[in-house]
């Protein structure tokens, strides 16, 4: 009886990581709100945008002038990605003479297939704040 038992996990619980997996399915990807980002100074609001990465793809949001609590709600997506790992990170754009923008933070997050339900990602910035992405595979 348990070697049946252990047989019949060993057949299902494979398909079930199958399953779960993203790589080669179409991953939509919502970056959704910021909240408390920083900028250059103390007393300089923040220019930021984000950059995604699944799969090798990477799209890029607009930037949001003067804003250290920006809303996006721009949708992103990505065909047949490579791998299930999403790489977020937060950039603060520079408008002076350098463009040397500023890096904020980077998060990865493991993707998970499944459901209809958007799954919500806070990527924490490496001062203060966060940005908040939202995506569901299919």
């Amino acid at each position: 009886m348990k070697l049946a038992v252990l047989v019949s996990l060993l057949v299902i619980v494979p398909f079930q990581v199958v399953t779960a997996s993203c790589v080669g399915k179409t991953v939509e990807v919502w970056v959704a709100n910021g909240q408390s980002l920083t900028g250059d100074g103390p007393l300089s609001e923040p220019d930021p945008y984000v950059k995604v990465n699944v799969g090798g793809q990477t799209k890029q949001t607009f930037v949001i002038h003067s804003n250290a609590n920006p809303s996006w709600w721009q949708k992103f997506m990505f065909y047949n990605p490579r791998s299930d790992m999403m790489r977020i990170e937060i950039w603060e754009a520079d408008s002076g003479l350098r463009g040397d923008d500023d890096h904020l933070g980077t998060c990865m997050e493991q993707l998970v297939s499944g459901g209809s339900q958007l799954r919500s990602v806070l990527c924490r910035a490496k001062d203060q704040g966060f940005v908040r992405v939202m995506y569901k595979c299919y």
